[in-house]
């Protein structure tokens, strides 16, 4: 049930956002251009939007060498028209990194399905299925600037960009055009999720980071229902800790392997998605009987990566979400002609959250990632470990 504290936070939310909607946002910019029959803009104003109606832009989001531009997909669901201002707005994005494509089918199928509850929606929810096309066309994670000879930039540390005029390279000026003529700089967002994956050769279930210290994120994270939960203090750049820097609800989601589509966790966090457009009153229904199920969840503070010494071929001794006791064996790297050159041991008792699944590995990349509570007072809202602390 919501507590008067939490719903208080999303009435102020909703009054800060009205003001803003109603004195910053300019309109929607058209430039013209349809590509692949879908009108391209510059900036999204929601009023501009057509009430209970799902409206499919692309986003003019930079250019290419060459001249050539980036266009990001933009799906909006407005609901009624009075609920720009007495609704909720979700902001659904996914794919900031290229290779991570179980969220895209996320956002597709929540708007498939709201297609058909658009003409009573109490709200807007905003979708962008792949935050970076260019991860994706170069089938890996980060996005690639051609400038002197070439650059990989992790766009989920770089929100919430720099401007071109400011001189911001090609990512930075991705995010930067996301951050202000998408969201709006928070004023088309009252609550964010940014769906994910592990990156190419690990794996995982279903788990969350959540930074606890905002109101509203703690249940955010338990409506996820995730196997494992994270509380975390955020990744400086990140989409998550730049809308909770700025007051917005946020919260990253982990789903499974990168580069496949997993139909049983899409399914999970679909129901999650409609769970918390239920519990933001954005779909009918009676929302203060809505206890999240959390039998199965693991709460934790800490996450810590066992780094491999030496280049070699990882045997997997235990999978993800296995429990393991201090000093047991996680992993064991072999060299070509199979001897084992080390064998990594769990730092803490706790359960195995992220696993490789790429047998090949180099010094310094990770063989296994162990949650647990640490006893340090300084982990209380989190934190991550990456050592030789489970070496022998």
């Amino acid at each position: 049930m919501q507590t008067p504290s939490v719903m208080q936070f999303l009435s102020s939310i909703a009054a800060a956002s009205a003001l803003l909607l109603a004195g910053t946002v300019r309109a929607t910019n058209f430039t013209g251009d349809i590509v692949n029959g879908v009108p391209v803009i510059r900036g999204l104003n929601l009023a501009d939007v057509p009430p209970q109606t799902v409206s499919k832009y692309y986003l003019r989001a930079g250019e290419l060498n060459g001249g050539h531009p980036v266009y990001i997909p933009v799906m909006v669901a407005r609901g009624t028209p009075e609920s720009l201002k007495t609704g909720k707005k979700l902001s659904l994005s996914a794919t900031v990194h290229g290779d991570e494509l179980n969220p895209v089918r996320v956002v597709q199928r929540i708007f498939e399905q709201l297609e058909d509850q658009v003409a009573t929606l109490n709200g807007t929810v905003i979708g962008i299925p792949t935050v970076n096309p260019m991860g994706i066309y170069l089938n890996q994670r980060n996005y690639f600037t051609a400038d002197a000879s070439g650059s990989l930039t992790n766009v989920n540390r770089i929100f919430p960009g720099v401007a071109a005029t400011e001189g911001g390279s090609g990512p930075e000026i991705l995010a930067y055009n996301i951050w202000n003529y998408i969201w709006a700089n928070t004023s088309n967002v009252d609550v964010g999720i940014d769906l994910h994956t592990p990156s190419s050769g690990s794996e995982s279930s279903l788990w969350c980071y959540s930074d606890f210290r905002l109101p509203y994120n703690e249940r955010l994270a338990k409506l996820l229902q995730p196997d494992t939960l994270k509380i975390d203090p955020g990744e400086p750049g990140s989409i998550e800790t730049t809308f909770v820097d700025h007051n917005i609800p946020s919260l990253t989601v982990e789903m499974g392997e990168p580069k496949i589509w997993n139909t049983s966790l899409i399914d999970r966090v679909v129901e999650y998605v409609n769970r918390v457009m239920l519990d933001l009153h954005i779909v009918p229904g009676n929302a203060t009987t809505l206890e999240p199920d959390l039998s199965h969840t693991y709460i934790v503070t800490t996450f810590h990566s066992m780094p491999a010494q030496y280049g070699g071929f990882v045997e997997r001794l235990v999978g993800v979400d296995e429990h393991v006791i201090k000093g047991q064996p996680i992993a064991r790297v072999r060299n070509p002609f199979g001897e084992v050159l080390e064998t990594l041991v769990a730092p803490e008792s706790g359960r195995v959250v992220q696993s490789p699944r790429d047998p090949s590995v180099e010094p310094g990349a990770s063989v296994g990632q162990i949650a647990y509570n640490s006893s340090d007072p300084e982990c209380v809202d989190g934190c991550i470990f990456s050592g030789p602390l489970g070496r022998r």
